[in-house]
């Protein structure tokens, strides 16, 4: 079996060119362009010539004038040497506000004397004039040269006491000794050097002298060994399986393929997430209990298919009865230990696709060589990691118990489809846990049935920029990344942002299952996946939501942004619950008590509903229960909830004792509510005479 796994280094990626893009046809439904298009502009090709070290003030275009304008010289520091703190300060802070100043004057002079003029078209006639003025507006406007011109104004303009710090910082090679040393280690092991568990400080120093002399290329796959992997058939293994009392050793190569469930998310675009993923791992392991012989031993003597002869020798032997006959206990178990590795391949694509990729069709799976064709909101996540763990199984008679521990660290590279001009990449460290277990009746692996649990939870210390492609700074910087998995620092209009993110993903499944052979078929009946991000870009801001799935039709999420200075932004805080599939009748109820006038509406078929909220809209929310729990003849505990001795499992009751913006939350979001809260939250409207705070959205499920 060969599988191989194109990535970095295989290819240069695809981009369409700009008059593609502004055709129809472009955006998330077009079609790919192929890998060979000879208009697709090369990263390492010489830069137009407008690009010339010109001042602004002479620019002839927009990409001229902030190449000069990100030209200037920086404030000048040579000559604050050996002042005091205060007296550099006074003498610097003039320096950057005039280096501002001059940055935002000239990026918007540049936007003045670029931008179309009506006198322009006058040798046109009237309504071709208005009509070509416009059009020449419009694409100036989506110039992302032009654009970058006014975000220049307005940082200068917000910020006039700071240099931009892409602006003191420049993208170079990858730095092999600031790698953490875990990576370090990765990337030797991948190249086929083991440091010992415990290596000696010159032994860590040899490694990073090592990686320091690979070139980008080579260190960047050493990086991110997902990239290109080849496994050969047939493997091999040793043992004793012919003996009650046996030992194994094999080596084995397992591949498996899995398609989620449509899932619904908050902007109610529907997805589903395809996994493919090969491991090749060595095992040991020890078992004792019925082996194949003695099963058919025994379904030979009871359908009378052995002499007396037989019969008679085997058991006059102690050995022999107990091989041929097995052990005289009842229970089998057996237990392995295997290390290897697994590169997994995992892609969210729309629901479409996803249909697609079901039918057979893996063209619809992303694919990061050609960025511009993957659909808006897709990714694609390549892990490459090691693994350790441990399987345990035992059985009594039909029943049968299996339980697997996994333990994987690694690297990983993903790309996002951000919008239509912009991918986010990602790159760094990935540690997974997974635990499984299986309890059912019947043999797992040949034919059993019975309930499966499995958890699993994930830690990804990533590298990540979001990268403008139409810019020919981005698609460098892009094919940077995909040959040598560098990830840029900060440098627009190409890359827009960058900086780290830090996220945990867990998830736990119960389902019911059955196999037969190597197929096999399972329903969930329980399933959460709790994700928390945390990314802290590099001008020191922050944004982190946390998210909370059950099953597909349930989600919960929080989200809020920090300022450089570690303070939340006022009005960033969002909260917010999706009900994918919920009832109309239900609709309806949430509608009229939320809705501005009250009125009723009829919904048809089941509905998506996502419910927003401020903080300050959650304690408004609070507000109203205390308001109706007072209101419904049940004043006395109103001075209990006061008191915080109020003991109620009512949900009106729970609301008017929450005591904060998230308390509030946890019970709108809780799961156990979702079917009766909008009976609950219309019955306050009704009672109160108050309109439920927060924002409603309702689309049809259909839709």
């Amino acid at each position: 079996m060969v599988m191989l796994v194109d990535g970095m280094g295989a290819r240069a990626p695809v981009y369409r060119p700009p008059a593609e893009d502004a055709s129809p046809t472009s955006g998330a439904g077009a079609p790919s362009t192929p890998a060979n298009n000879d208009s697709a502009p090369a990263a390492d090709s010489p830069p137009p010539t407008d690009v010339v070290r010109e001042g602004a003030a002479e620019a002839t275009t927009a990409r001229a004038a902030v190449a000069a304008i990100h030209a200037l010289p920086l404030p000048r520091t040579d000559d604050l040497a050996g002042l005091s703190g205060p007296v550099a300060d006074a003498i610097y802070a003039p320096r950057v506000e005039q280096f501002n100043a001059t940055r935002a004057e000239q990026a918007q002079a540049a936007l003045d004397r670029l931008a179309p003029q009506r006198e322009d078209f006058s040798a046109l006639n009237g309504a071709t004039a208005n009509y070509e003025f416009q059009d020449a507006q419009r694409s100036f406007r989506e110039d992302p040269y032009a654009q970058e011109l006014q975000r220049i104004v307005d940082e200068s303009t917000a910020h006039p006491g700071a240099v931009p710090s892409y602006l003191e910082t420049s993208t170079p090679p990858i730095d092999a000794s600031g790698l953490p040393l875990e990576q370090m280690t990765d990337a030797l092991g991948v190249l086929g050097i083991d440091l010992p568990t415990h290596p000696t400080p010159a032994q860590v120093q040899a490694g990073y002298e090592v990686v320091a002399s690979l070139p980008d290329e080579v260190l960047g796959w050493a990086l991110n060994p997902g990239a290109q992997v080849n496994f050969q058939m047939p493997v091999a293994g040793v043992g004793t399986p012919g003996l009650p009392l046996r030992a194994s050793a094999d080596l084995r190569v397992i591949g498996e393929v899995e398609l989620s469930e449509v899932q619904t998310d908050m902007n109610f675009e529907q997805s589903q997430t395809f996994e493919m993923s090969v491991q090749m791992q060595g095992t040991a392991g020890a078992a004792f209990g019925k082996t194949t012989l003695n099963r058919l031993y025994g379904w030979a003597d009871r359908f009378g298919a052995l002499g007396t002869d037989a019969k008679a020798l085997v058991e006059g032997s102690p050995l022999l009865r107990n091989v041929v006959k097995g052990l005289p206990i009842p229970v089998s178990a057996s237990y392995e230990q295997f290390s290897g590795t697994r590169v997994t391949y995992e892609a969210t694509v729309p629901a479409q696709d996803g249909s697609r990729i079901a039918a057979g069709d893996l063209a619809a799976a992303p694919n990061p060589l050609d960025p511009m064709s993957m659909p808006v909101g897709s990714s694609v996540l390549i892990r490459g990691q090691t693994l350790e763990g441990s399987a345990f199984a035992a059985s009594y008679k039909l029943l049968t118990l299996d339980s697997t521990h996994t333990e994987l660290s690694g690297q990983g590279f993903g790309v996002t489809r951000v919008d239509e001009n912009t991918v986010e990449i990602i790159s760094g460290p990935v540690d997974t846990v997974e635990n499984d277990l299986f309890l059912g009746v019947g043999r797992r692996g040949l034919a059993s049935i019975g309930i499966g649990v499995d958890r699993s939870s994930e830690l990804q210390s990533m590298s990540v920029a979001r990268i403008d492609l139409r810019t020919e700074e981005g698609q460098a910087a892009y094919q940077a990344f995909m040959s040598s998995g560098s990830i840029p620092d900060w440098s627009p209009p190409g890359v827009t942002r960058s900086g780290t993110t830090d996220i945990y993903i867990g998830d736990h499944s119960a389902g019911i299952g059955a196999n037969l052979g190597g197929l096999s078929w399972t329903q969930e009946f329980n399933s959460s996946e709790t994700i928390i991000r945390r990314t802290t870009w590099q001008d020191g801001t922050v944004e982190q939501t946390n998210s909370f799935r059950i099953n597909n039709d349930h989600l919960a999420e929080v989200g809020f942004q920090l300022d450089a200075q570690g303070r939340v932004i006022e009005g960033s805080t969002r909260y917010q619950v999706l009900l994918a599939n919920y009832d109309p009748a239900l609709a309806s109820y949430l509608d009229s008590a939320m809705s501005a006038d009250g009125e009723t509406r009829d919904f048809d078929g089941n509905q998506h509903v996502r419910l927003e909220f401020s903080e300050s809209q959650l304690m408004a929310l609070r507000d109203v229960a205390l308001e109706h729990v007072e209101q419904t003849g049940r004043g006395e505990l109103i001075a209990q909830i006061e008191a915080g001795s109020a003991a109620s499992s009512d949900f009106d009751v729970q609301l008017a004792m929450a005591k904060t913006p998230d308390e509030v939350f946890g019970l709108v979001s809780n799961d156990f509510f979702q079917f009766h809260m909008a009976e609950n939250l219309l019955g306050m409207r009704g009672m109160t005479g108050r309109e439920i705070p927060g924002d409603l959205v309702i689309r049809d499920a259909g839709s």
